[in-house]
């Protein structure tokens, strides 16, 4: 697992941030534009933009939930125990904030797939959860090796 580490945190990394800045820039930038163009292509943009995030996030995703996996049983296990240290609380609290973001992408991925509509709040206010849970996620991350 050390030799492995290392890459599955870089990976983490770079996935988390690209996760992350998409959310932040379909919040901030593209949302701006909303309503600037037309309905017509404000409809054909958000499908161009919704096929794009819909084969890459849920990968990325998934990278991001297995390569933190690898590195929380660095952390979280029979051996080092699982609320032993301050880290390992804090640890547990990031992957519940997670664990959200996970449940609600699942969530979006059963309504595309089975031609559901979504409700009110998560066509509305998903992507605003996220960046807060994001936020707390980074926050908790650097948290945990500075306690």
């Amino acid at each position: 697992m050390e030799v492995i580490y290392p890459y599955a945190n870089i990976i983490h990394l770079i996935l988390a941030i690209i996760f992350l800045g998409y959310v932040f820039t379909d919040l901030v930038i593209i949302s701006a534009l909303k309503g600037k163009f037309g309905k017509e292509n404000d409809k054909k943009i958000e499908q161009t933009l919704g096929a794009k995030s819909f084969k890459i996030f849920p990968i990325a995703l998934l990278f991001i939930v297995l390569s933190g996996g690898m590195m929380m049983s660095k952390y979280i296990n029979s051996t080092a125990g699982f609320f032993e240290t301050d880290l390992q609380k804090i640890l547990v609290v990031k992957i519940t904030l997670a664990s959200i973001i996970i449940l609600g992408v699942l969530y979006n991925l059963f309504t595309k797939l089975t031609g559901r509509k979504k409700i009110a709040f998560m066509q509305n206010h998903f992507h605003k959860l996220v960046i807060v849970l994001g936020f707390f996620i980074v926050v908790c991350a650097k948290m945990m090796f500075v306690a």
